[in-house]
């Protein structure tokens, strides 16, 4: 009986297994698609290469945690789910983005003001805003089963919503002060505008087997659905961003690969989290199992911005620091969610 039920266990590890892998391929194959014609739109406008990445880029590469979260709440009624995608693939564009675009560029991978003092610390801002709604949550809107969790509205949404206004409107100045060097030649917008709805319905197919894996993953292995979120969606969902940034390093645009990643967790915070709870209405969070993954962020992120700072430029050796706290932040999670360890206090 034991090897029968081990049988069947190994069976559908091998199905997830499976679906994990034609989802990725599904939303990376997508993804390139769909940022090619993001690429092409943005030059028609003549946009610069920092204002390209942090918002044209970043919101085309951004779509898979879109749909993560809205599906997660919407059609799945687990919000959590599409919340610890968000942090984790925040965390994922953070840490491995850089810290792998670094071997792909060669010598160091430079960094600039811009991307140090103003997007980076923006982003900073952001994840403090997040923590601050969420908080807002808990201390006006606690739940009635458990006064640690939080019911987030819609009402509550617009302060990020507000903020990320406010990111477009300083990015707005860069497009408006931007003289474009050279203008695209023949393009179809038709049918670029084609291939990106294309694309947004292929990679919605993608998130809803990636879903749909985590939560039967999670009731074959009794973990919690947001481990999955914050390990396998998220890093699933953000490998568009990790190419795309490997192909700026690659071309030696430090400025775009920097500025994608950075610039897709402003988004990811800002307008993501904000669209599904929009979506899915009222949503209650548990706040004990949030807030220690957005104090690792806001740790990884002040990490990324230390290095980052010194001299302007990220080393081979700064990857591995990155990399390093990567595969702390998945370990962590993984011993929290099995049980062997106990920081979420449940």
């Amino acid at each position: 009986m034991t090897n029968s039920i081990g049988e069947i266990m190994l069976t559908e590890l091998a199905m997830y297994l499976g679906l994990i892998i034609v989802a990725i391929v599904l939303i990376w194959l997508a993804c390139d698609r769909l940022e090619r014609a993001s690429h092409t739109i943005a030059r028609i406008y003549g946009l610069p290469e920092i204002v390209k990445g942090s918002i044209v880029m970043a919101v085309s590469s951004s779509f898979p945690e879109l749909a993560t979260i809205v599906l997660a709440g919407w059609l799945h009624n687990d919000f959590e789910l599409g919340l610890a995608t968000v942090i984790g693939s925040a965390i994922f564009n953070i840490l491995v983005i850089p810290g792998v675009s670094v071997w792909f560029h060669p010598g160091s991978l430079d960094t600039d003001r811009n991307i140090v003092f103003r997007e980076t610390l923006f982003y900073l801002v952001s994840v403090m805003i997040v923590l601050v709604t969420l908080s807002l949550s808990v201390i006006y809107s606690p739940g009635t089963d458990n006064r640690h969790d939080g019911v987030l509205t819609r009402a509550l949404v617009l302060l990020p919503l507000a903020f990320y206004l406010l990111y477009v409107y300083l990015q707005y100045h860069e497009v408006r002060d931007h003289q474009p060097e050279t203008r695209p030649g023949p393009v179809r917008p038709l049918l670029e505008w084609t291939m990106m709805l294309v694309s947004m319905l292929v990679i919605l197919a993608g998130v809803e087997m990636l879903i749909r894996t985590a939560l039967g993953l999670g009731r074959l292995l009794h973990t919690p659905s947001d481990f999955w979120g914050a390990t396998m969606i998220a890093a699933a969902t953000s490998v568009p961003d990790l190419f795309l940034s490997i192909s700026a390093a690659r071309r030696k645009i430090s400025i775009s690969s920097l500025a994608n990643a950075v610039g897709s967790n402003i988004f990811d915070l800002l307008v993501v989290l904000p669209t599904g709870v929009l979506a899915a209405g009222t949503v209650i969070i548990n706040y004990p199992r949030i807030l220690p993954m957005m104090a690792f962020l806001i740790l990884a992120t002040v990490v990324m911005l230390v290095l980052a700072r010194r001299d302007f430029a990220l080393t081979n050796r700064d990857g591995i620091v990155l990399l390093t706290l990567y595969a702390g932040f998945i370990a962590w999670m993984a011993l929290e969610s099995f049980g062997v360890i106990a920081v979420f206090g449940h």
